[in-house]
């Protein structure tokens, strides 16, 4: 066997004979073999060893520690299992291969020790990708702009895929590969023999397109491309006005895809075009952005769209890929496109024609007082479901439990002005509800056939937006820390702010750091957690960025006064309407665990999701918090949540949203949990690596849960 130092084989891997067994085992075991449990994204499992009865029995089975993890660092992870072996990412977008019984390692495949691959510090990834042809068994693993194509049995890269065991996501996208900046964090998706991927692009006035490829499982051929932003001839490009010059990006299937293998159709959802917040550059509808996708799965040809957000200009992406459902009702049976969104809304639509099942109004909304933009004058709004989240707040709607806090929210709500959903940004401080982190996020929801109920989390996190405009610059004239200043505005300002003071707990300061040249350089390049990288900056953009984060900070006009038809604007920072701790400054709850009726589409119960410990000791509780990480559902009558910020998982009874049982983790488990069944034992597994956006402590824990041994039928 072929060692490769990049790999670590525990020493009973050495032979042939123990890789058959690998993914030859005979025992019985049933598997979550697919990111979200299976192809059409259900987060169910039929498994009823675990049940409403015996579920405060659980216990650990095993633990395993990555040892990876860094400040900062978070495993969104959704583990895989498949033939016994559970496959995940860790905290530096390593793969890793356990014993699903027990927790033992079998493999590490860790990228940044690949040949000639560049370093890797840290990321988001959700998952690694199965596929086998009964020939052979693969694991895809996606670590920034590449995707490594590995043996499922050893972890060792397959040198006939792509350029020696990967390919390169800069590649093929119709543009310059050095000024693409893509990376995929989240598991794609294989139909037949194709890899089809999509990925996460910067948000910024300097984007890339977020088209849609298809690649050969076998070689990592290039197959098919479906422009997210239409090319002259294509159906959509009249949706836009587009301007000579200008860099347009964005409107990327950033949360992954699902599969009905029968049509032979794969789904995703897009996320806004770029720059988020202010569109004169591309004003239209902007088709495919912010839009529910069915594409020809072998030649990747739209079937139908349907668009959620029209010309986005609050960054209200499709976090999730669509739920492909079966909703009965009596005898009869419809197939769905269940989508859902950071406005806290759930479209239902048929899955053979993209149209909604329930009535969607176009609702008049206000125009943009910024000079340039042209907001779109209505914007769809289903009847049913009703919003999960709260669309805006008054006076009343202020935190009221004690007196200090009561004035402190008011305090805050005083500075900024308020105003109802989809109302443009303005170059006023404004109270955006709900705001960019939704709303349902990444992580979807739960579907139980067999009552038709849909289990979604979400939570209620109000944000601030301010647009302010961009200083004129001259780039013939401009110093270096003047052009630094400039791609800072454009590309970092919204997450660290314009004064560069950061955005607790989520992103850090950036004045006075301790950190060196070459560390800032290489955080530049390379990204690191929540940061995207930004590979395609040139030597000079990247030693211009530098000088500028050495100078002292300053600030931009705060109005448009001195604006000019040319000016573009640019946020002054992902602010959150919420305490030193994240929790917002209004009445809770502000984190949730609903069942919907997708029969009927009405909200059969609703129950509080968490609570942040900073409360709890004021004797402030079942407020619900920020979460991260779907539910999953089960025949048993349980659904399991982790996700919360007092960093627990908890089992709520099916019919009524009872908890049932809760465990203190070490870190925030902020992921979906698998649930699958070996050798008659059911396990329920999660990934608890902390940091993320709601920035407790990093981990790098993996712990299964089970009843006790000898305790279950």
């Amino acid at each position: 066997m072929v060692h490769f130092p990049f790999l670590r084989l525990p020493t009973w891997l050495t032979s042939v004979s123990s890789v058959a067994a690998l993914l030859g085992a005979t025992q019985p075991l049933q598997d979550w073999s697919i990111y979200r449990g299976d192809a059409k994204g259900t987060q169910y499992s039929e498994l009823t060893q675990i049940h409403a009865a015996n579920v405060h029995e659980l216990e650990p089975a095993w633990t395993y520690h990555t040892g990876t993890a860094e400040k900062g660092t978070t495993i969104y992870s959704n583990p895989i299992v498949v033939d016994g072996t559970l496959f995940l990412t860790g905290p530096k977008l390593e793969a890793i291969a356990l014993d699903a019984a027990t927790g033992e390692e079998r493999w590490t495949f860790r990228p940044w020790e690949f040949p000639g691959a560049p370093p890797v510090s840290s990321g988001r990834n959700r998952g690694v990708t199965h596929w086998s042809d009964g020939a052979q068994d693969r694991i895809f693993s996606f670590v920034k702009n590449r995707v490594y194509a590995l043996d499922a049995a050893t972890g060792q890269p397959i040198a006939s895929f792509g350029r020696g065991g990967f390919i390169d996501l800069h590649e093929n996208l119709g543009m310059d590969p050095a000024k693409a900046s893509v990376e995929v964090t989240v598991p794609s998706i294989v139909f037949e023999d194709l890899l089809i991927v999509g990925g996460r692009v910067p948000e910024g006035y300097r984007s890339t397109p977020g088209h849609i490829r298809a690649f050969d499982a076998h070689t990592g051929e290039f197959r098919w491309i479906f422009h997210t932003l239409p090319q002259p001839g294509e159906f959509g490009y009249d949706t836009w006005e587009w301007q000579e010059g200008q860099a347009y990006g964005g409107a990327n299937p950033w949360g992954g895809f699902t599969l009905d293998e029968e049509r032979g159709w794969v789904f995703c959802a897009t996320g806004s075009p770029s720059f988020d917040f202010y569109g004169a550059n591309r004003k239209g509808m902007n088709l495919f952005g912010n839009c529910v996708l069915a594409l020809n799965a072998r030649t990747g040809e739209r079937i139908w769209h349907y668009q959620t957000v029209h010309h986005d200009l609050w960054d209200f992406d499709n976090p999730p890929a669509p739920m492909l459902l079966t909703v009965t009702a009596g005898e009869t049976q419809r197939d769905v496109v269940v989508q859902m969104t950071k406005m806290g809304l759930i479209f239902v639509l048929d899955r053979e024609t993209g149209e909604p099942v329930f009535p969607v109004d176009e609702i008049p909304v206000p125009a943009s007082t910024v000079p340039g933009e042209q907001a779109w004058p209505t914007q769809p709004v289903p009847r049913k479901p009703k919003p999960l989240s709260r669309w805006s707040i008054t006076a009343d709607d202020l935190f009221d439990a004690t007196p200090e806090r009561t004035a402190q929210a008011q305090e805050a709500f005083r500075q900024y002005r308020n105003v109802p959903i989809y109302t443009p940004p303005s170059l006023v401080p404004s109270l955006m509800f709900p705001g960019t982190l939704g709303g349902i996020q990444w992580h979807g929801a739960s579907y139980d056939p067999t009552s038709n109920l849909l289990y979604v989390t979400s939570h209620d996190i109000p944000g601030l937006l301010h647009l302010v405009p961009e200083r004129r610059f001259d780039a013939d004239t401009a110093t270096p820390e003047e052009i630094g200043r400039h791609l800072y505005v454009q590309n970092c300002s919204a997450c660290h702010g314009l004064d560069r003071a950061g955005i607790p707990p989520a992103f850090p300061t950036l004045l006075d750091t301790p950190k060196s040249d070459q560390e800032i350089i290489k955080l530049i390049v390379e990204g690191r957690g929540l940061m995207p990288g930004y590979p395609n900056y040139s030597r000079s953009e990247r030693e211009a960025l530098l000088a500028f984060l050495r100078t002292a900070p300053d600030e931009l006009p705060a109005d448009g006064s001195d604006a000019d038809p040319s000016t573009r604007y640019v946020m002054s920072g992902y602010h959150r309407f919420t305490d030193e701790n994240g929790a917002p400054w209004i009445k809770p709850p502000y984190g949730k665990l609903s069942a919907v009726n997708l029969q009927d589409g009405e909200i059969k119960w609703e129950v509080p999701l968490g609570e942040y410990p900073h409360l709890v000791e004021q004797g402030i509780r079942n407020t619900g918090t920020m979460n991260f990480g779907g539910a999953v559902a089960t025949a048993g009558g349980v659904i399991f949540v982790a996700a919360t910020a007092d960093e627990k998982i908890r089992a709520f009874e099916k019919d009524g949203g009872r908890t049932l049982w809760e465990y203190q983790l070490p870190y925030g488990g902020y992921a979906t949990p698998s649930i699958y069944e070996i050798a008659g034992r059911q396990y329920v597994v999660i990934a608890c690596g902390g940091g993320g956006k709601i920035g407790t402590p990093s981990g790098d824990t993996i712990i299964a849960f089970a009843l006790p041994e000898g305790g279950h039928p």
